[in-house]
């Protein structure tokens, strides 16, 4: 799931999440694993940890992860 990214960007983050094997939804539910966002504090964000499931991470992760072809550890992407 992605919150707070406008297009192209939004489109390019969704495609790479894609790429790396992701399903993006475009709403926050039981089945979403990860946020993708692009600031703390988002609808989506709140609605993340609220649920108290669910890993926050900056775009960064997705952005490096394309880069280097592999799924990395998502605590160096962490946001609060």
């Amino acid at each position: 799931c992605l919150s707070g990214f406008q297009n192209p960007l939004r489109g390019t983050i969704r495609a790479d999440a894609i790429a790396l094997g992701a399903t993006v939804s475009p709403n926050w539910t039981p089945a979403c694993t990860h946020l993708v966002c692009a600031v703390a504090n988002t609808p989506k964000h709140q609605e993340v940890v609220k649920s108290g499931h669910g890993v926050v991470v900056s775009r960064m992760w997705i952005n490096d992860c394309a880069l280097q072809r592999k799924r990395l550890p998502e605590e160096h992407y962490a946001l609060p």
